[in-house]
């Protein structure tokens, strides 16, 4: 397990571009077995910069706070809060294949939290997961989140429809 103070949660920035590249790429593959894919565009240096200043534009409208995990300074996840509005929003983390099980995704969901509601003084969280996302479920529970609708093949996950359910938390 790692230890809180070897990670480091910040803002996402026009020079991480390249970075972000390189990372996105590399956990493509991993990322698309449980996530939607993204598009193609995305992978390429004016498709990520591009996402760097949609994200930035929406941080700047306190609309999303997109964070880059870092392990000792090497980039191993992202974590966003997005969607901010009503005292609500929606949280939401990629950690790297070689990362995960060692309780990153769950500092990065607490991390989310603290910044929810002591920045954004938000009020309520909801996540969205696949039902075959067993690990990214347990995250949620064990944060407190619990299970809401079940959203039928919500999700376009390789070729597969994939049935998901809107997690919820208040933070209050």
């Amino acid at each position: 397990m790692r230890y809180a103070n070897d990670l480091t949660f910040n803002l996402i920035a026009p020079e991480d571009a390249a970075e972000l590249l390189i990372f996105e790429t590399a956990e493509r593959d991993w990322f698309e077995q449980h996530i939607e894919a993204r598009p193609e565009h995305f992978y390429t240096l004016e498709g990520i910069t591009q996402h760097i200043v949609e994200c930035l534009e929406l941080n700047a409208q306190r609309r999303m706070s997109p964070l880059l995990i870092r392990d000792k300074g090497a980039m191993i996840g992202r974590a966003n809060l997005r969607d901010m509005h009503s005292g609500q929003g929606k949280v939401g983390y990629r950690i790297a294949q070689q990362a995960c099980g060692q309780g990153i995704a769950q500092r990065a969901l607490q991390h989310l939290i603290s910044e929810a509601r002591s920045v954004y003084r938000l009020h309520t969280l909801t996540a969205i997961v696949s039902l075959e996302n067993s690990a990214s479920r347990y995250v949620l529970e064990k944060a407190g989140f619990e299970v809401g609708e079940t959203l039928p093949a919500y999700s376009l996950v390789g070729a597969r429809r994939l049935d998901c359910v809107v997690y919820k938390c208040s933070i209050v």
